[in-house]
This record gives C-alpha cells, sequence and structure tokens, in this order.
C-alpha cells in the first residue's frame, strides 16, 4: 500500500491517455468569410433558375450535390411547363437579409427577394467545409 507519491503504472498510464488525447484534437479550420454576400447571390440565382432565366449548373459551385440535383430537377419541370420564351423580366432584389452565424463552420440566414411580380422569401443553410461555404438547405417561397 502506498500512501503518497505517485504509483509509476498511473503515471505512465496518465502519460499513454495524453497523447492518445493529443492526437485527437481536430486541426483547427480557417476562418470562413461573412457568408451574407453569398446567401444573396445562391438565392437571387436560384429565383432566376425557376424562372428560367438562368442555368441551374451556375449553382453547382455554392452548393451541396443535394440542393444542386434538386435545382436541376426543379429546373426541368420549370421548363416543361412553360410555354414559350418568357419575356426578360425585372431583375430578382435582395429587399432583405437575416444571417446568423451557428458556429465557426454553420450559418443560416433568411432573405427577402422581390423579383417585379411577387415578393418572395429564402431560407439558407450554410456549412464550412475545405475553407469555403456551401448551401445544404435552401428554401423558397
Amino acid at each position: 500500500m502506498q500512501l503518497g507519491g505517485s504509483d509509476p503504472d498511473i503515471a505512465r498510464a496518465t502519460e499513454l491517455l495524453s497523447q492518445i488525447d493529443d492526437r485527437r484534437v481536430p486541426e483547427p479550420q480557417p476562418d470562413l468569410p461573412d457568408p451574407t454576400a453569398l446567401v444573396c447571390r445562391v438565392a437571387r440565382a436560384a429565383i432566376e433558375v425557376l424562372r428560367g432565366e438562368r442555368p441551374a449548373n451556375q449553382l453547382a459551385r455554392w452548393t451541396s450535390a443535394q440542393v444542386y440535383d434538386q435545382l436541376v430537377a426543379r429546373e426541368r419541370l420549370m421548363s416543361g411547363a412553360r410555354t414559350g420564351r418568357r419575356p426578360a423580366s425585372r431583375r430578382v432584389g435582395v429587399r432583405r437579409v437575416r444571417l446568423v452565424r451557428l458556429g465557426t463552420a454553420s450559418a443560416e440566414a433568411t432573405v427577402v427577394l422581390h423579383d417585379g411580380e411577387r415578393v418572395r422569401a429564402a431560407a439558407v443553410r450554410l456549412e464550412g467545409r475545405h475553407g469555403a461555404w456551401r448551401v445544404t438547405c435552401l428554401e423558397l417561397g
């Protein structure tokens, strides 16, 4: 029985555990820029895709694969529903943006847009991956 000092086996076990814990520390993420401008660009471009004024593939670099695939599918549906070419309408404008950073690598935003015909709302979820923001969820009203 030992009443003082430290047991050599416990000291060795503590040292090994600290080495394991040091390896589990993730590498720091690079600081991501303010995503407000990206949110506005993506929301505006998505409305233009739905109006038939922009191809969905222009949003591929800003969106996750799932969001991109759904935009392409929606673009196909909308192009089948349109008859003839629509005349160019007024440019989509952003009226208001509210952005909340949920941590170092995630954010959510709401965007109010006006496309000349109606006022629309968009909800956007962004996640930081490899030093860049990606839209992982997009809801348009």
